[in-house]
């Protein structure tokens, strides 16, 4: 059949699929509308048949209850009547006849629970229960003429149900009775209603007095509608009865006369059980339709879609066939004996022919082969016919359009019956792949010149032998093996023995992971020395066999470059010991324990430097390092955090008794020098840390603020506690606010007044700096003026001092006393970090004073700490006029070389040992001992701390030269100075006035 034909045939299947799939739909909506018509009509008839049955049952119910009721309406009429007539005939006798009338009907009465006559508010007449709320009976307000017997509320008495019963007998006087609730709960229950439906007796409130289901349900209140007159009729049917959740179809009536109401319901569940089925039914007869409908209509869209597949299959393969030989550049060929040649399919393009040359002679076609190539195909076709045998030859084609092509010829000569020999076969342009061969043997030439040439060593290893299989000549002269010593070699030959374990390791785990990531590697040469070289390599495939090709460069120096740049990021470059990140970081890695880190702090080795020089001071720091090394390694391990301060790590915690003993001992220890024994001061500050939990630099630095509260104490070992941190703490917010107080001039300067002794007169002023706050008070001295020191915020501080000394002795000079110099204390960092000489040659300047206008005083720790330093800066300020004082002598470590050698020109003695100068013999001796000295040296003295006259006149009488102390004057403000300045040209007796020198005034 035609392609056509059949292409015909598939929309025809298609459309007789679509025709009975539309006919069986419309038949299936028929079937559908059918089947929900008699669903919904039985469903209707259902429930109008329950309805009609819950009718009748009603309406029966109605009368059975009212006829029990009015059976006992009758009864208490008769009773009522049968009291009148009592009380009509016996009056004087009346109430205890009624009494026994009434109790003999009530024990004839088995339903009446009690019967009793009562007044017109419901008190009892006669023994037994009164109804004391009969006059608000819901059915005593609703009381109709001819209605005779008042029903009241059901009540519960006894754990029994009882419904009162009221028939008046006169005008003040009523019979009450109590029906049992069980009387009524029996007429519902012998009612022939089924075990499907539900009765029950209301009052009006909805308060259930008998129900079929059981006496659990009286008294209880149930809020469904309840019909108040006219016939039975239907309640909502879609009403759940609220004290079991059952739907019901009900229907609700009043009995005549009374009170009550009567519900009869059927669960509609019961009444829907069999429509249920019936549509259970019909969805399965429908369902059983439509699934046979929808596989009719499948199995014939499924033979349609076969036979369309068949088609286009058989479509494509034609194509396919066509496309093949056109992008695989082939096509077929038949030759005659006589030498005559036809192409079929795509060989005319594939050869750059013209489009109608779909033949050729034999000799056309040899026309057309290169010439180199032409004996070549012709012997190969004369074999062919000779033989027989199947042939294939690769030659040169030269196209009508000029261009040399490729072509790739298959073919064997056949029979047919009869007919003469032929030969047939494929031709295949293989142009393209003889030119990727071409270029294929380039690149290799051109890899080979970059693989021999390369300046790095390069290698090719078989994968499963480790053997080599090519190397370079680069290779070959950095490892001292020669090629054949090479590819007999594997590489685990150029490897330490130690290495070549990892080697495989890494080999296993590229294979795995099939990573391609450079790594460096130690490797060695033929002659022994080692080298490392960082390897690239990359899989390759070898003669069909997994091979690996690396390239190695050597980087020997770069990574030791990169161990030394490491080694200094760690370490001190003079101690050789881990610097402190490096120490925190080894005591984090380390297993968990509770350790003990130990910070040292040292002092002497700037004046081993100073005195012996740079080389000597670190000589010494090694010396100590070594010490502090040897017991790290034997108890944990130690540190240089910084200058002048080590760090010692013992773990576990338990050997730090003996590891301090030891360190105390080595810190003892004099360090030999070239020709003398160096000691140094040391302080130990610890702290505990658990190493492996990341706390080792805050402990680090614990440690280093406990040597730091030991060197300002003097104590030998300090152990860190939180108060230090919060001291620290503290001490940072009061630098804080010191600096800030130095940029908006909060500090101010008071005065105190130096008296000369001889003269009877004021002789200068010295300086003390106050810092007051906004409360009216000052912080004292000693809280900050430490801070400053320690901070380098001394040096802007002094600096200022220097100013507001200069300003102060120009305002005295313009008062008038401008013969009186203005001393101001200079601490140990101002010589350190300052230019104590330039600040003072600079203010002197800039508010023209003369030479004398400002005096210096030191302390003995200046000159201890930088002796040379000290001597250089007092010839400036002596050259420049400039009075230099000595502070606090003999407090300190007093040296007799540096009284006779430094340009001073007073001391002045501590008022320690001017207390009590005059009645303790020890504090006299000293004074007189350093006043004999002063004085022999051509210094002058000055004694502070003079409060009495006592020590004044001691003073006087050994020749002192100078006193001041809060008996002479309290320091104060420049203002208040210069009014005491004032006053004090009329002190006749010194400092202390007589009655003659108050007279005077």
């Amino acid at each position: 059949m035609a392609q056509s034909d059949r292409s015909s045939d598939v929309p025809g299947a298609s459309q007789s699929a679509a025709a009975v799939l539309a006919f069986g739909i419309v038949l299936g909506v028929v079937m559908a509308a059918a089947l929900l018509y008699i669903a919904a009509s039985d469903r209707r008839n259902r429930l109008a048949a329950a309805e009609q049955q819950n009718l009748a049952l009603t309406v029966g119910a109605e009368r059975l209850v009212w006829l029990e009721l009015r059976n006992l309406e009758r009864a208490l009429r008769g009773i009522a009547g049968d009291a009148q007539r009592v009380a009509a005939t016996a009056p004087q006798h009346a109430l205890p006849l009624m009494a026994e009338s009434i109790s003999d009907v009530a024990r004839r009465q088995s339903e009446l629970e009690s019967i009793v006559l009562t007044d017109a508010t419901g008190r009892a007449l006669m023994d037994g229960r009164g109804e004391v709320r009969l006059l608000q009976w819901p059915d005593m307000r609703t009381h109709q003429p001819r209605q005779a017997m008042v029903v009241g509320p059901l009540q519960s008495h006894g754990g029994r149900w009882l419904l009162p019963l009221a028939v008046r007998m006169d005008e003040t006087r009523w019979v009450v009775a109590r029906l049992q609730s069980h009387e009524l709960q029996r007429l519902v229950r012998d009612l022939d209603i089924g075990h499907t439906r539900v009765i029950r007796l209301r009052e009006a409130d909805g308060r259930i007095v008998a129900d079929s289901r059981g006496d659990g349900y009286i008294g209880r209140i149930d809020d469904a509608p309840v019909v108040h007159a006219g016939e039975p009729r239907r309640v909502n049917p879609e009403q759940h009865y609220r004290l079991d959740g059952i739907i019901r179809s009900t229907v609700s009536g009043t009995v005549p006369d009374y009170p009550l109401h009567v519900d009869v319901g059927i669960a509609r569940e019961h009444i829907m059980a069999p429509w249920w089925r019936l549509v259970g039914v019909g969805i399965v007869l429908f369902a059983l339709y439509a699934a046979g409908l929808a596989f009719l209509v499948h199995v014939l869209r499924r033979n349609a879609r076969r036979r369309e597949a068949l088609v286009q299959r058989v479509s494509e393969a034609a194509e396919g066939l066509r496309r093949a030989q056109e992008l695989g550049r082939t096509g077929t060929w038949t030759a005659d004996r006589d030498g005559t040649i036809t192409w079929a399919g795509p060989v005319v393009a594939l050869m750059g022919l013209e489009k109608h040359r779909r033949t050729a002679s034999g000799e056309e076609f040899y026309s057309l082969v290169h010439p180199n190539d032409r004996e070549r195909v012709a012997e190969g076709f004369t074999q062919a016919w000779r033989s027989g045998e199947p042939f294939s030859i690769d030659y040169r084609i030269i196209g009508d359009d000029g261009r040399v092509r490729w072509m790739a010829v298959q073919g064997a000569s056949i029979v047919d019956g009869d007919g003469p020999p032929r030969m047939a076969g494929t031709v295949l342009d293989i142009s393209e792949r003889v030119e990727a061969q071409r270029q294929l043997a380039d690149a290799g030439r051109r890899f080979r010149v970059l693989f021999e040439r390369n300046p790095l060593p390069f290698w090719l290893f078989d994968v499963e032998s480790l053997r080599f299989l090519e190397v370079n000549e680069a290779a070959m002269q950095q490892y001292g093996y020669t090629r054949e010593e090479f590819l007999g070699m594997t590489i685990l030959d150029i490897r330490p023995p130690e290495y070549r374990t990892e080697v495989l390791d890494d080999l296993d785990e590229h294979h795995r992971l099939n990573q391609e990531a450079a790594r460096v590697w130690l490797h060695q040469r033929k002659n022994g020395s080692l080298l490392e070289v960082r390897v690239y390599a990359t899989d390759i495939e070898m003669d069909g066999r997994a091979a690996r090709l690396a390239l190695a460069e050597d980087v020997t120096e770069l990574m030791a470059h990169q161990r030394e740049l490491a080694y200094r990021a760690s370490h001190d470059m003079v101690s050789g010991l881990l610097n402190a990140d490096a120490l925190a970081q080894r005591i984090d890695a380390m297993g968990r324990a509770e350790c003990r880190i130990a910070c040292i702090q040292l002092r002497g080795l700037e004046l081993i430097e100073d005195s012996l020089g740079l080389e000597a001071g670190r000589e010494t720091l090694r010396a100590m390092a070594t010490r502090i090394a040897r017991l790290g390694e034997r108890y944990g391990t130690a540190g240089h955090v910084r200058g002048d301060e080590f760090a010692l790590v013992v773990c576990p915690a338990a050997a730090w008794p003996q590891a301090l003993a030891q360190l105390q001992s080595e810190l003892a220890r004099p360090i030999p020098g070239e020709d003398t024994l160096q000691r140094l001061e040391s302080w130990i500050g610890v702290a505990a840390v658990h190493s492996g939990e990341g706390t080792a630099a805050q402990a680090i630095g614990n440690a280093g603020l406990a040597a730091h509260v030991a060197r300002t104490e003097r104590r030998p070992v300090v152990m860190f506690d939180e108060d230090m941190a919060q001291h620290a703490s503290d001490r940072l917010r009061l630098a804080s606010r010191v600096h800030r107080a130095i940029d908006t001039h909060e500090f101010e300067l008071h005065y105190q007044i130096l008296w000369d002794v001889a003269k009877a007169r004021p002789c200068g002023l010295e300086t003390l700096i106050r810092w007051p706050q906004r409360d009216g008070g000052y912080v004292p001295p000693s809280e900050f003026i430490g801070l400053c020191e320690d901070t380098g915020l001394i040096v802007p501080l002094g600096r200022w001092t220097l100013r507001e000394a200069a300003a102060a002795q120009r305002t005295l000079a313009q008062s008038g006393y401008g013969d009186l110099s203005v001393a101001v204390n200079v601490s140990l960092m101002q010589f350190i970090d300052g230019d104590v000489a330039g600040d003072i040659e600079r203010v002197l300047r800039e508010f023209e004073l003369p030479r004398s206008a400002l005096h210096i005083e030191l302390t003995e720790s200046v000159l201890m700490t930088r002796p040379e330093q000290a001597l250089d800066t007092l010839r400036r300020l002596r050259n420049r006029g400039v009075c230099v004082s000595l502070d606090d002598f003999g407090t300190g470590y007093s040296s007799m070389s540096y009284l006779k050698l430094l340009p001073l020109d007073a001391i002045k003695i501590d008022r320690s040992f001017v207390r009590d100068v005059h009645r303790d013999e020890r504090n006299a001796s000293i004074c007189e001992a350093l006043l004999a000295l002063s004085h022999g040296l051509g210094l002058k003295v000055i004694g502070e701390g003079v409060e009495t006259q006592e020590q004044f006149e001691w003073l006087q009488r050994r020749g002192c030269d100078q006193v001041q102390g809060f008996g002479i004057h309290r320091p104060a403000p420049l203002a208040q100075v210069l009014e005491q300045l004032r006053e004090m040209k009329y002190w006749v007796d010194g400092p202390w006035r007589t009655a003659a020198t108050s007279a005077h005034h």
